[in-house]
This record gives C-alpha cells, sequence and structure tokens, in this order.
C-alpha cells in the first residue's frame, strides 16, 4: 500500500423533515437542504402546493422553523493505519431565531413565538489517533480531540431592547445584531484606587472615573473557549491494560460569581453575620492599600464590571485506569474461563485559572474505584 491507504471527502446539506401542524391536520415536508431564501423554498418541487392548507403549512414552517445545516468532513488514514485523522467542519443558520414572550391570558394563551432574528453558529471538530506500537500482543497509542465553536447574532429585532436595558443591572447577557449568545457584557474596570478604596471605571473613550454608566458597558470576556477537548493514551501488552484521558479548555472567561456575592455586596444588616473571610482580609482598609476588592466600610451594591471577569483555562484528569486480564490454566481448577482485575480514577484532579468554589451542595467528585471480574 502507498502512505495514504484512505482519503474520504464529504460535504453534505444536512435534510430537513418538518411535520406542521393546524388544528387537526398535520402535512410534513422534506427538504434535501434549505435554500437561503422563503422565495427559493416555495419554488423547489418539493414544496409544491395542492391545497391552500399546504399553503399555510409550508408558511408557518418557513417562519417558524427554518434553519440550514451544512457540514464538511475529511477523513484520512496513512502511515500503514498508524494514524488516523477525522476533521469535520459544520455551519448552521437558524432564521428566524424563535423565543416565546409572555401575553395576557384573555388572548387565548400564555406565551407565543416571536422572530427575535437570526443566529449563525460555525465550528470545527478535530480527531488525532497514533498508533505508537503496534505489535502482535503490544498496542500503546495516544489520541486526541479538539473542538472550537462560535456562534453570532443576525438581524436582532428591536423589540429585545427592553431586555437588554432592563438587564444591564442584573446579568451579563444581551442580544445584539452581531454579538455571540456566550458573550459577556460589563463595564470595564481600572481595579481599586488605592487612596480611596473606591472601584474606578473606564469610558468607552478610555477615560476614567469612579461615576458608574451602563451606557459604558462592552463585551469583556466570552463564556466558550477558543479550544477545548481531551489529550490521553491506552496501553496493552500481553493481558495488561492501562489508559488516561485529560481534559483541557483553552480561553474563554467566567464571571466569578462567588466573589461578587460573597466578598462584595454584603449588606448592613449581613456585616454583623458571619461572611467570607476574604471580605475581612482582602479588601481596602487604609489609604495606600493595593485591594482587588471595595473599601470593607463600603456596603452599597457593587455593580458589574470587569473586574469580576477572568480567564478561564482548566486541564484535568478525566479519567484513568489499569487492569489486567488473566485466562491462566490455574482458573479451570475453580470452573472459570477468565479473570478481569481494573482500578479505576474520575476527575482525580483539576488544575485552573480560576479557583472554582462549588460550596457543600455541589462539591467535585473524584471518585477512585475497583472492580473484579470472573467469567465461567
Amino acid at each position: 500500500m502507498g502512505i495514504f491507504d484512505k482519503l474520504k471527502q464529504t460535504a453534505m446539506d444536512t435534510a430537513v423533515t418538518a411535520a406542521t401542524s393546524i388544528g387537526n391536520k398535520t402535512e410534513t415536508f422534506t427538504f434535501k437542504a434549505l435554500p437561503e431564501s422563503l422565495s427559493e423554498l416555495q419554488a423547489l418541487p418539493e414544496a409544491s402546493l395542492n391545497t391552500p392548507f399546504q399553503t399555510a403549512a409550508l408558511t408557518v414552517l418557513a417562519l417558524c422553523a427554518y434553519a440550514a445545516d451544512r457540514n464538511i468532513g475529511l477523513d484520512l488514514v496513512v502511515f500503514n493505519n498508524r494514524l488516523r485523522v477525522n476533521f469535520d467542519y459544520f455551519s448552521k443558520k437558524t432564521d428566524p431565531l424563535l423565543v416565546y414572550t409572555g401575553v395576557p391570558s384573555s388572548t387565548g394563551g400564555t406565551s407565543v413565538p416571536a422572530n427575535v432574528g437570526g443566529q449563525v453558529t460555525k465550528g470545527y471538530t478535530v480527531v488525532l489517533n497514533y498508533a505508537l506500537l503496534k505489535k502482535e500482543h503490544l498496542l500503546w497509542q495516544v489520541n486526541a480531540t479538539l473542538r472550537h465553536l462560535t456562534s453570532e447574532y443576525r438581524n436582532v429585532s428591536s423589540c429585545l431592547s427592553r431586555f437588554n436595558d432592563e438587564n444591564k443591572t442584573k446579568n451579563m447577557l444581551r442580544y445584539y445584531d452581531g454579538g455571540s449568545p456566550s458573550d459577556l457584557w460589563a463595564v470595564r474596570s481600572a481595579g481599586i484606587d488605592a487612596a480611596t478604596g473606591r472601584e474606578i471605571f473606564l469610558h468607552k473613550d478610555g477615560t476614567q472615573s469612579f461615576a458608574y454608566n451602563v451606557e459604558d458597558e462592552v463585551v469583556v470576556g466570552n463564556s466558550d473557549p477558543k479550544l477545548e477537548g481531551v489529550v490521553g493514551m491506552s496501553f496493552y501488552y500481553k493481558g495488561f491494560s492501562a489508559s488516561a484521558n485529560f481534559r483541557y479548555r483553552l480561553g474563554g472567561q467566567i464571571f466569578m460569581e462567588t466573589l461578587y456575592n460573597k466578598v462584595e455586596n454584603i449588606s448592613f444588616s449581613d456585616v454583623h453575620y458571619n461572611q467570607d473571610k476574604r471580605a475581612l482580609y482582602d479588601r481596602w482598609k487604609e489609604p495606600g492599600d493595593n485591594a482587588k476588592f471595595r473599601a470593607i466600610s463600603t456596603t452599597a451594591d457593587t455593580p458589574m464590571s470587569s473586574r469580576f471577569v477572568a480567564d478561564n483555562n482548566v486541564f484535568s484528569g478525566e479519567s484513568i485506569s489499569v487492569g489486567y486480564e488473566s485466562q491462566g490454566k490455574w482458573l479451570k481448577s475453580v470452573g472459570a474461563s477468565s479473570l478481569t482485575v481494573r482500578a479505576y480514577m474520575n476527575d482525580i484532579f483539576r488544575i485552573s485559572t480560576v479557583k472554582n468554589e462549588r460550596g457543600i451542595d455541589y462539591p467535585f467528585a473524584r471518585s477512585v474505584s475497583m472492580s473484579l471480574g470472573l467469567r465461567f
């Protein structure tokens, strides 16, 4: 065989089958691919309309579930099956993007779908597998996966302006044309003033001020990672086996909610109760303090700012296992054909640029277990 044992490339537009119900009737439409516009959709042979009901059903389908998925894949096997590579690129366009909004019950319902615009999601995945050693009773492989994903709003409706305005002091989620569903919106912060213990905010033009203005908010991060995946290895030799897989996350940011709610935003009445010790030791106390948090004497609400947003890079031990399988003749003395012993460790460690705090209600679960199997 040559160096390229197998090379396959596929490109496809995902077939779309949708059923639309109006009253007690249901109409089903199947398309090999949805075109870019409604007029092109209606021109397709599959969309031939014989009755007014079909016309109405197709219109509802186009308005409520018009989406297009596209995928390009590449499978590559080289070096006598020692290296395998899989690459997939995908693109999904959802237009319209529906959000259910509340309506008075006097209208006969409690919510109706509203078209708020569109959304385009793109990304790619890569899967690699390479056999370092490959013999009759020996196999040592390494593997890696990689994933990248981005999303963007398109043609966002003005009806979401009220939602954006109401949430500027509540959360970091916004619906803006060209923005991402995972964008984090807040006012930029220059830190705590060492002389006064007050937070310094940045206006859009770059000037500094102690005054917080919600109109100065910009994208200060994105909760989606730039890259994420798993790297690992597996080993087998004459009944002995071992495997280890580690999950990684590179790029992306996180809002540090615990610091926001437990270290700051402590009301005057709550000061007399037990609090996070960082609220005492890490907050500004006197002029000259280089502190991360506002003056300890301040009980006013702290607005959301980039001061509580941090890079979120993670590397964790997802699964590690070792085992041994024996089919020795000594097993026949007990009427067995094989014996398997295996030990597992799941989420045994986690290294992160942000110290996540889960509390006692939902802590990180690090498990170690062992299994013994006897086959007769």
